[in-house]
C-alpha cells in the first residue's frame, strides 16, 4: 500500500478524539479507554465505527496509551518485565483488531443498505510512553518498550504507523530505525506544540520540520493536540513545509474546568471552518484532538474531505534563511571568545525587600573591575527576590553587565517564556539556564516543583527565540558544569547536548581541590567550550565545614579546612580565605576561560582583595 501516493492524491480526514469523547460518551468513571481493549471491546468498536460512519478515511487505533504504566498499574510490581511487555503486546494488538473489525463491519453494512464502500485506513497509534527525562538508564527498557508497540501494530499487518503527541524525535527515531529494518511501513511523527508553535521541550516547528525532511526514517510530520485550530492555522502558515506529508489535527479549542473536569465547548462549525483554511494550506491530511467528536468529523468530511491537496506556498516572505546567531553586541561573549579572560561575579538577591547590601556588594565589584555580576534563581529552593528584577536593577542603577539565572523549577513554560521576554525588554542579554535546586525535602508538601524544562530543554527554547525574535540581538545563555560528578564523561556527554542547545559557556561550583582542578583539565581536553571557574572564598572555619558536609558536589579537603581555626578573628579568617582562593585561581589560570567568583555573605571586598592580587 503506497501511502506516499494516496496522501498525495486527496485530503484525507482521520478520526477525532477517542479519550474525551469516550469519557463523555460512557461516563467520568469509565477510566482509560485503553484497559477496553480486552475487557469490553464493544464500546471502542462503536466510536470507531461513529467516525467511519461520520467520514472519517483514517482510523487512529486505541493505543495511544497502551504503555506498561497505564495497563500494568497496580500490578507492575509483581510481573516481570517480560510480562509486562506481553501485556503490552496483547493490548496493541486487541486494539488492532478492534479498528479492523469497525471497518469490516461498516463496509458490510454499506453493501447491505447499497451505499458506496471506501477504504478505511488504519494507523497504529503510538503516544509517549511516561518517563523521568533526563534518566539516561532507562532509554534502554523505553526504546524495548516503543518496540514491542510497534512489533505489536506491525504484525496486525498495518503498514501505516502513527506516533503522536510527542515533545520531539529523541523516542521516535530510534523506534523508526527498528520498523524501517523490519517493514516498509510508512511512519508519521507528529507532535504537540503550543501557540508560539514550541513543543514541552523547548523544540520549535521550524527544527521538528528540518529533522523530519533531513530524516530517511520519517515519512510525514503532524501537529495535534495541545492548541485550537486558529493557533494552528498561523503556525502553520510561517512554515516551510517541502515536500512533506503533513497532518493538521487540533483539538477543538481550548477547555473549561468544571468540576474538576476539562469540558470542551460544542464549536463544530467555527472548527470546521478553521480547518477548511488550515486544508487550503496544501496539508494532507485533518481531523480532530481533544475535544472533537463524530460530528465534527461529519462536518469537517462534508466540506473538505476527498479534494485535492491545495498547492502550497512557496517563497514566503516571513520565511529567511536561517543566519548564524551572532553576538556582536554581547561584551561578555565578545571578551570570552577573544581569549581572555573574564571575571564575573555572583550575588544572592536578598530574602527580603531590603536590597542595601546587595547593592553596596555590587557597587563595590564593579570598582574592583568585575565584568559581569550573576544573579542566583532562589538557590537550595529557598525563596529570595527575583533574580531578573535583581539584574534589571543592578545594571539600569550601576551601568554595568548582569546575567539573571534562570531556574526550570518555580515556573511553568508560560512563566518562563514570560519572565525571558520581561528581561530581554529591560536590557538584559545573558542568562545562566539550570534545572535548579530540589525544594527541600521538609517544603514538598506546601511547594511544589514545576519542572516543565530541565536546563537542555530550556536552551533549547531560548535558541528558537533567538532565531524567530531576537536575531538582530540575541540572548546569550550559559549552562552549569558539575564537574564532582562520578561518572565524569556522563558530564561531558550532557555538556555536549547544552552546547548543541546553542549554550555558549558554562559556570562551575566552587573548586578547592587539586583533583578537582585536574577534572577542569579533563573535560577542557575533552570538549571545545569556554569553561569559567568557580571561586569561592571560605570565610571561617564553620563556613568551611558546612560547605564540606552539607552542600553535595563541592569537595572541600581537610588540607583546607586546617588552614582554619574556630578561634580566628573574622578578619584572620577571611585572609586565609583569601589566600586560598588566589591560590587556587593561580592553578587554574592554564584551564580557565575566567573566574566566576561567588561572593560569600555579600563580602564583596574579599573579592576586590582577590582580584587585586591575581592581576
Amino acid at each position: 500500500m503506497d501511502f506516499h501516493t494516496i496522501f498525495r492524491s486527496r485530503c484525507l480526514i482521520t478520526d477525532g478524539a477517542m479519550g474525551t469523547y469516550y469519557g463523555g460518551k460512557y461516563g467520568k468513571e469509565s477510566g482509560t479507554p485503553e484497559t477496553d481493549n480486552l475487557t469490553d471491546p464493544q464500546k471502542i468498536e462503536e466510536i470507531h465505527r461513529e467516525y467511519i460512519r461520520a467520514g472519517a478515511d483514517i482510523l487512529r487505533t486505541n493505543s495511544f496509551a497502551s504503555n506498561i504504566r497505564t495497563l500494568c498499574a497496580g500490578n507492575a510490581g509483581s510481573m516481570t518485565r517480560e510480562e509486562q511487555l506481553r501485556t503490552v503486546y496483547e493490548n496493541v494488538a486487541a486494539a488492532c483488531r478492534i479498528a479492523q473489525s469497525a471497518a469490516e463491519k461498516e463496509r458490510m453494512c454499506a453493501e447491505e443498505d447499497g451505499r458506496e464502500t471506501k477504504d478505511i485506513y488504519i494507523a497504529g497509534d503510538i503516544g509517549p510512553v511516561p518517563e523521568k527525562r533526563g534518566a539516561e538508564e532507562q532509554d534502554a527498557e523505553l526504546i524495548e518498550e516503543y518496540k514491542t508497540m510497534a512489533k505489536a501494530h506491525l504484525d496486525a499487518g498495518l503498514k501505516l504507523i502513527w506516533f503522536e503527541t510527542f515533545p520531539d524525535f529523541e523516542r521516535i527515531l530510534p523506534a523508526a530505525e527498528w520498523i524501517r529494518s523490519v517493514s516498509d511501513a510508512f511512519i508519521m511523527a507528529s507532535f504537540s506544540v503550543n501557540v508560539f508553535g514550541y513543543t514541552q521541550t523547548g523544540i520549535g516547528m521550524r527544527d521538528l520540520i528540518k529533522t523530519a525532511k533531513e530524516s530517511k526514517l520519517i515519512d510525514g510530520i503532524g501537529f495535534n493536540c495541545g492548541i485550537g485550530p486558529s493557533h494552528l492555522g498561523k503556525l502553520l502558515k510561517r512554515q516551510d513545509l517541502g515536500d512533506l506529508i503533513v497532518a493538521a489535527v487540533p483539538n477543538a479549542g481550548y477547555a473549561d474546568r468544571i468540576e474538576n473536569r476539562m469540558v470542551y465547548r460544542d464549536n463544530s462549525g467555527y472548527f470546521c471552518e478553521a480547518m477548511e483554511e488550515i486544508a487550503g494550506q496544501g496539508v494532507n491530511i485533518i481531523g480532530g484532538c481533544c475535544g472533537t467528536n463524530p460530528e465534527y468529523i461529519r462536518k469537517l468530511s462534508q466540506a473538505a474531505g476527498g479534494r485535492k491537496p491545495a498547492k502550497r506556498l512557496s517563497d514566503r516572505p516571513e520565511q529567511r534563511a536561517e543566519s548564524e546567531i551572532r553576538y556582536d553586541n554581547n561584551p561578555f561573549i565578545r571578551k570570552l571568545y577573544s581569549g581572555e579572560k573574564v571575571v564575573i561575579a555572583e550575588l544572592d538577591p536578598p530574602f527580603d525587600g531590603n536590597d542595601r547590601k546587595m547593592t553596596d556588594a555590587a557597587a563595590v565589584l564593579k570598582q574592583a573591575g568585575v565584568e559581569m555580576i550573576t544573579f542566583s534563581d532562589s538557590p537550595m529552593g529557598k525563596m529570595r527576590a527575583s533574580a531578573s528584577m535583581s539584574a534589571v536593577k543592578i545594571a539600569n542603577q550601576l551601568q554595568i553587565e548582569t546575567m539573571p539565572h534562570i531556574a526550570c523549577r518555580d515556573r511553568n513554560a508560560i512563566g518562563i517564556g514570560s519572565e525571558i521576554l520581561g528581561a530581554y525588554m529591560n536590557g538584559i542579554r545573558n542568562f545562566l539556564i539550570v534545572t535548579g535546586d530540589p525544594v527541600p525535602s521538609g517544603d514538598r508538601g506546601s511547594i511544589t516543583s514545576v519542572y516543565d524544562y530541565h536546563s537542555v530543554t530550556l536552551m533549547n527554547y531560548v535558541r528558537q527565540m533567538n532565531r524567530e525574535h531576537f536575531s538582530e540581538d540575541p540572548i546569550a545563555y550559559g549552562g552549569a558544569l558539575n564537574y564532582g560528578r562520578k561518572n565524569i564523561d556522563a558530564e561531558i556527554k550532557r555538556m555536549r547536548k547544552k552546547c548543541e542547545a546553542g549554550a555558549s559557556f558554562f559556570l562551575t561550583q566552587p573548586i578547592y581541590s587539586d583533583e578537582d582542578i585536574e577534572r577542569i583539565r579533563y573535560i577542557k581536553s575533552r570538549i571545545d567550550t569556554k569553561i569559567i571557574c568557580g571561586i569561592m572564598p571560605l570565610v571561617s572555619y564553620r563556613n568551611a565545614l558546612f560547605m564540606k558536609n552539607e552542600i553535595t558536589g563541592i569537595d572541600v579537603p581537610d588540607e583546607i579546612i586546617a588552614q582554619y581555626d574556630k578561634d580566628m578573628s573574622r578578619e584572620e579568617a577571611q585572609a586565609v580565605g583569601v589566600r586560598i582562593a588566589v591560590e587556587i585561581a593561580e592553578k587554574l589560570s592554564a584551564a580557565a576561560d575566567g573566574y566566576y567568583y561567588m561572593v560569600p555573605f555579600n563580602r564583596a571586598g574579599m573579592i576586590a582583595e582577590i582580584m587585586e592580587k591575581t592581576k
